[in-house]
């Protein structure tokens, strides 16, 4: 359920980073700061051109908090304004992969980078973890293992759990929009990880396509449960050994909204939070790859728990929101749901000259307050950087405009902060 209120922004010159393409939507009649309760302070961290980004992580590096971005090479930049760009892993004649993470892979108190990379032709891809060595301006290359699939992994996620007492770390991902694997960090990460078979979606019920990934405790087991497209996998107590249980909890690849093909809203960005204060988490899901997508709130029926969860629809008309992040932004205990817009749709579709950042505020029992946050920077994967001790505030960040057959798109990495209005709006991060 959706309520719309406007909000002026142009209180946010005022703190010296101006609108870079950003404005008000010509609906909103006589806009008011007070009708929100947040403050947004939006960063322009990197103009980049036509060269092709398709994801960006936030990791701790060496020097700081940085963001990396992986295309047909990898760059990284701090969290700042105008940031310079560093090339830690030169150009490829092979690109990398739309999914990508960052963890610390081998314990030393830093972050590497996930990613895939294709190979034979972008027939198949190899997964890779990238070394930040220090005193070396490269990133050392890792194998994590091979994906034979035709399409390389959409979507990479951290894995951790523990298992009779032992810690197990690995990354889950989702191949072709189909087949679902994670990969066990084996004593010596230097080596190949072993590979585990979690699903393939065409033995589960899929009608075409299914992708997005999150992970999180959604049977209540304690144990790291994932979601992809319209289906979730329940972890089982030691999935080294044991199968994952595959349930669809959605059906919204096999029911469009009108004038759509089946199939589209399996294709999904994903995310989980308890949004009614139920104790059980829902998982909130946009339809990520076209224009007139929904939004919704999916929630785990006690009565019927294995079967297709209660669907809430919060917004429709949305354009290719594949962007999403649940997060409380105005320090009521809530979470709340952002959304991003992409400039250009991954499927050639008509492209958007004003994508819009939206703030869907909880009022509770599932009702939601739609504000526009920004208009016109699109993002693509976006991403939430760890919340810092005794700072309320939120730093979600992305790339966009990473179509290439679009001559004139100008790539771009971009943030935005959002706190509690009662705090003062400051432009820093404070130490992000």
């Amino acid at each position: 359920m959706l309520t719309t209120e406007p909000l002026l922004i142009a209180a946010l010159v005022a703190l010296g980073l101006g609108l870079a393409g950003g404005s008000l939507s010509a609906a909103d009649p006589e806009p008011s700061e007070a009708t929100l309760a947040v403050t947004v302070e939006p960063m322009l961290i990197a103009q980049l051109g036509a060269e092709h980004f398709g994801n960006a992580v936030y990791r701790r590096g060496t020097r700081g908090p940085r963001i990396a971005a992986s295309g047909t090479r990898i760059l990284e930049w701090a969290i700042q304004e105008s940031a310079p760009a560093t090339e830690v892993v030169p150009s490829s004649p092979e690109r990398y992969s739309n999914g990508a993470c960052a963890m610390d892979v081998n314990g030393d108190g830093t972050d590497e980078m996930v990613v895939a990379r294709d190979t034979a032709g972008g027939h198949e891809s190899d997964v890779l973890w990238f070394e930040e060595v220090p005193g070396q301006a490269q990133w050392q290359e890792h194998l994590v293992g091979h994906v034979t699939e035709w399409e390389a992994p959409h979507d990479i996620m951290p894995l951790e759990m523990v298992v009779a007492g032992r810690a197990i770390k690995g990354v889950a991902l989702v191949a072709a929009r189909r087949s679902l694997y994670w990969y066990e960090i084996p004593a010596d990460p230097a080596q190949p990880w072993e590979k585990h078979e979690i699903a393939d979606l065409r033995q589960n019920g899929m009608v075409e396509s299914e992708s997005g990934l999150v992970l999180g405790d959604l049977a209540g087991h304690g144990r790291p449960d994932l979601v992809c497209g319209n289906f979730w996998a329940e972890c089982p107590a030691d999935p080294t050994r044991e199968p994952w249980v595959v349930r669809r909890y959605g059906d919204w690849d096999g029911h469009p909204l009108p004038g759509k093909p089946a199939g589209w809203g399996g294709m999904c960005q994903l995310d989980l939070g308890d949004l009614d204060d139920d104790g059980q988490l829902e998982i909130v899901a946009a339809e990520s790859e076209i224009p007139e997508a929904r939004l919704g709130v999916f929630s785990r029926n006690p009565a019927d728990p294995d079967g297709v969860w209660k669907a809430t629809l919060v917004d429709t008309g949305l354009y290719c929101p594949h962007s999403l992040v649940v997060t409380d932004v105005d320090g009521d205990g809530r979470p709340d749901i952002l959304v991003g817009e992409m400039t250009a749709g991954g499927w050639e579709v008509p492209r958007k000259a004003d994508p819009k950042l939206y703030l869907y505020l909880n009022q509770g029992d599932l009702t939601f307050r739609r504000y526009e946050l920004y208009s016109g920077w699109g993002v693509h994967m976006m991403r939430m950087a760890p919340r810092q001790p005794m700072d309320s505030r939120a730093f979600i960040f992305g790339a966009d405009e990473i179509q290439s057959w679009y001559e004139d798109m100008t790539t771009h990495v971009v943030g935005w902060t959002i706190g509690p209005r009662a705090e003062k709006a400051n432009s820093a991060l404070r130490g992000r």
